[in-house]
Formats: C-alpha cells, structure tokens, sequence
C-alpha cells in the first residue's frame, strides 16, 4: 500500500466551511416563513450564494451581518415574485432540484432555471417527473430532461410517493413543493438519506409523522415565521481532512472543529472506523436539530473492507476521498451498488477511474462502481477534474500525502464547496 510521505508532528486544529446540503435549505425554508430571519454559519461558495441570489431575485430581502452571517427577510411564500430574468443556479444541483420543487407549488411564480455547462448535463427527470404527478407544470427547455427548466406554478395536489432510488434531492424537491402549495405529502424510500428538510421542518413546528425510517408523512398547516439558524461545519468537506488526518503520518492528531453529525451523514466515519481509522467524536451537541460535534483524527493502519449498500446514501458524496483512503489501505478497495454517483457535477465513477488509471492503477469498473487491488505506488500525471470539485480536491489531497506533483487541468471548481480549502491544506 501507498506509504505517506507528510507527517503531522504538532497538534493542528482547523475548521472547515458550512454545511452546503443545510445553507441551501436554509435559504429556502427563508423564503417559506413570514418575517425576518438570521442565518449563521453559511457556506458563502458559489452553489449556495446562487440559491441566496436567486431567491433574493424573487423578493427575499438579504443583509450581511459578517462573515457567514445574514439577515434575510421574507415577504411569505404567497408574496414571492416572478423574477425578472432567468435564475442561474451555478454548479447547484442541490440549489437548482430543491428550488424547482419549491417554485412548482407556487400559482403566482413563473420562472427559467438554468446553470452552468455541467449542471445543464445532470438529469432532472428524477424531479420533474413526480412533481408533474402532483400537479406540477415544469419543462425541459431543451426537451432533453435537461436543465434549463421552465415552471409555471400551480396548485398541487395531495400526494403518495415510492422512489425508486434514495435520495436526499428527490424527496426534499417534493417535500418543498408540499410546503409551498399547502399540501400533504407521504414518502417512502429504499433507504435512509439525509433527512435536513424533515429536521428543518420539525425545528419550525411542522408535522411529520413517521411510519419508519423510510416512510413519513407531512401534513399541512404550514406556518412558519422567521427563525435563527446555525449551520455546522459539513462533513462532506471535514471528509477530505479526516482522510488526511488518518493516511498521514506523524504523532500527534488532527482536530476538526464544529463539524454536523447527522446520522444520515456519518456514514464516511462509520466506513473509516470499518477500515481501521481511530476518529473520537468529543463536546458532541445539538443545533436547530442538527448533531453538532468535534472529530479528533489519529495516523492510523487501514484496510480493505466491504462498504455494504445500505451506507451507500450516507456516503455518496465522499466517495471520491474514500477512494484516496482506499490507495492506503492494505488490499486496496472497492465501491459498488453506487451507480448514483454517474448523475453527480460529473460521472464520477468515470472521472475516478479515468484519473486513477493515469496514475498507473488498473481499475475494474462496472456499471454501480469499481474497485482496485493493493497500490504501492503512483506516477507523476495532470489530472483531469471534469469540473468536479470533489475531484479535483480529492487528488490535491492525495498529492500532498504521497508528495508527488499531480499538476490539474481547472481547480476553480473547488469554491463551489469549500472556499479556503487550498489555504488549509497549505497550511499543514
């Protein structure tokens, strides 16, 4: 296995940036309360600051406070106006799936969603198709099930819905669409995603009911007045420095500060604990429902070991950093039932395996995955991010663990999740 060439010989403590998955949804659940409300901790990269302009567009009134902080006041959801030009969601495809859910269930609101070269790639049908079966009347512009998307808002009706997959978007667009078109929504899925959108609502007096794990039930009145909102450090980013933590070497552990535990999120802890990782979770509490805690991560020995599928949802953005840990780990690693990674910012099973394969590791792939024996050592290449932010860090990572100079086509995308992410890696 990849011996590390860094080693960590001083205590180091750092902080990472605000949960993208919980800045977006606190934009929208802004927009569906009368009043005024604060947000702290937000993530000011580029995915969510489009959510906040975009919304802002249609009538939220935004104010900084500092650093990560706003005060954003609402006009309530009946009074949110129909933008004057095409909203422009960016890279967001959290911002651009969640938001035309929101907007179908709105009669006054008629609007163009769209974004950039690689968020107009990503399907949308996923979205568009239960939400037409509500009631709604969303479009592909381009007939392609394809952002961008044209919504002309309706009155919705009550709704039932099995999805065939489990995902975070899906279910939080249909649930927003319940929200803002006053309706009743019951929702099943195959296994347990993240659950922000059910934490938000309940943090601001809604009803759910839950039936299990997998299958609850919304039901309205919705009332919901301004609130105070502190976003956690988001573990998709922490992941990149808990591998880096574990696959240094050194002596001495790193601390990741203020960092959200959501058991729907901890899977990347639970998979590097299965794989040999010493993390301790310490000063663990709880924020507008969110877990809220600080990780302390030792140099540690991994090894291979059977991610099995029902974490696949708690994980399926950290995979790309999981398979850096996998390049350190003794048998090496494998991935599968992940085929939701192809309709991520890129096909990320496609964009691993095409970099891994320039740094001389033969990679099996299949359709939901790949996997790759034991790696000793890597060669010198440029990798090709795919306008993938998760890639380009992950490989950054990599090269400062290993010491070899991987050179990169475009970092840009990176801001769009994790802005300062180079200061701290350079830092270390």
């Amino acid at each position: 296995m990849l011996q590390p060439q860094f080693k960590l010989n001083a205590k180091k403590e750092i902080y990472v940036p605000g949960d993208k998955s919980i800045s977006h949804r606190s934009v929208l659940f802004c927009a569906l309360s009368q009043g005024k409300s604060e947000i702290h901790g937000f993530l000011e990269g580029e995915d969510p600051l489009h959510t906040l302009h975009c919304f802002e567009s249609m009538g939220l009134s935004v104010s900084s406070l500092g650093k990560g902080s706003y005060t954003v006041i609402s006009p309530g959801k009946e009074n949110l106006q129909s933008p004057q030009g095409v909203l422009d969601f960016g890279n967001a495809g959290t911002g651009i799936r969640l938001s035309a859910g929101l907007l179908s269930g709105l009669p006054q609101i008629q609007a163009t969603l769209t974004g950039d070269a690689s968020l107009c790639k990503r399907p949308m049908a996923r979205i568009m198709n239960p939400l037409k079966e509500m009631g709604a009347d969303i479009r592909s512009v381009e007939g392609n099930d394809r952002a961008p998307l044209f919504i002309q808002g309706k009155q919705l009706k009550d709704y039932s819905y099995k999805s065939p997959i489990a995902s975070a978007q899906i279910k939080s667009a249909l649930v927003l669409a319940a929200l803002s078109s006053g309706i009743s929504i019951d929702y099943q899925e195959s296994e347990v995603s993240r659950d922000h959108t059910e934490n938000m609502i309940r943090f601001l007096g809604g009803n759910i009911i839950h039936h299990s794990p997998i299958h609850f039930t919304v039901k309205p009145p919705y009332v919901f007045e301004g609130a105070k909102y502190v976003i956690p450090g988001d573990i998709s980013s922490a992941a990149f420095f808990i591998v880096f933590g574990l696959c240094g070497g050194g002596s001495e552990p790193l601390l990741i500060k203020n960092i959200g535990l959501n058991p729907s999120r901890i899977g990347i802890i639970t998979v590097l604990q299965n794989m040999g990782g010493k993390i301790e979770i310490v000063a663990k509490r709880v924020e507008c429902g969110e877990e809220i805690g600080d990780l302390l991560i030792f140099p540690s020995k991994l090894k291979r070991t059977v991610i099995t599928e029902d974490l696949i949802p708690s994980i399926i953005d950290e995979i790309p950093i999981l398979t850096v840990a996998g390049l350190f780990s003794e048998g090496g690693f494998q991935i599968s039932h992940a085929e939701e990674l192809r309709a991520k910012e890129s096909d990320r099973i496609h964009s691993m395996v095409s970099n891994l394969e320039k740094l001389g590791i033969h990679v099996n792939e299949v359709k939901d995955g790949y996997e790759f024996g034991e790696v000793t050592s890597i060669q010198k290449t440029k990798i090709e991010t795919f306008m993938d932010h998760r890639i380009a860090m992950s490989f950054a990572i990599l090269s400062k663990l290993t010491g070899v100079d991987l050179t990169f086509d475009d970092t840009s995308w990176v801001d769009t999740s994790f802005p300062g992410f180079f200061e701290i890696l350079k830092s270390m």
